[in-house]
């Protein structure tokens, strides 16, 4: 069973895919399906019923973060900027608000993509996406001639993606002791100053 038939009471699935949710952030990937199950006060049959598997689960409860969290909505906002540098700078404000809320289960889909070919499809699929929205943004900074001259719009828009991966936002805030202000307005220096023309930035 996907998600994209779910089976029976939507209530009793919200609280099944919200005690992943609670159980992934409190214990990482060491997190079972009984204890879902338990937590969500349903039988393991139950939750096999809603989503089939562990990989059907998982990729379940990224669409549910994505939407409590309002993912769509806050793209939405990237794309009504005024100009393709604004839409540089509320993408990563975007990050800022996303990343501390969906590492932990971040960190189980890319170990778990590993060993399962249908979360590793699921989460190709999230990055394809991805991509496609820096892409689109440096389009944009292209189409305004303010992409700077060394880049192509493809090589700017790897870049764009590569650094803003969820591995460099953990690393640069878990072990380095950046803040999220730190984050946001480092990473938006460095983008700014190697893809946009001198004073295109304001």
């Amino acid at each position: 069973m996907s998600s994209s038939a779910p089976y029976g009471d939507p209530a009793t699935r919200e609280r099944i895919l919200r005690a992943a949710w609670e159980l992934i952030e409190e214990r990482g990937a060491d997190v079972r399906l009984v204890d879902v199950a338990a937590r969500a006060r349903v039988s393991r049959q139950a939750l096999y019923l809603h989503f089939g598997n562990r990989s059907g689960l998982l990729i379940a409860l990224v669409e549910f973060i994505d939407e409590t969290l309002g993912l769509q909505e806050m793209v939405a906002h990237v794309f009504a900027a005024p100009t393709g540098a604004e839409m540089l700078e509320r993408t990563m404000e975007l990050y800022v608000r996303m990343a501390p809320r969906i590492d932990r289960v971040a960190q189980v889909l890319e170990a778990a993509q590993q060993e399962d070919r249908a979360l590793a499809a699921a989460w190709r699929n999230r990055m394809a996406n991805r991509q496609a929205v820096h892409r689109a943004i440096v389009q944009r900074v292209h189409d305004e001639g303010q992409l700077a001259d060394a880049w192509t719009v493809d090589a700017a828009a790897h870049l764009f993606y590569a650094i803003t991966m969820p591995g460099v936002w953990r690393e640069l805030t878990k072990e380095l002791g950046w803040t999220s202000d730190d984050y946001r307005r480092h990473i938006t220096r460095l983008l700014e100053r190697a893809l946009l023309e001198e004073g295109s930035n304001g």
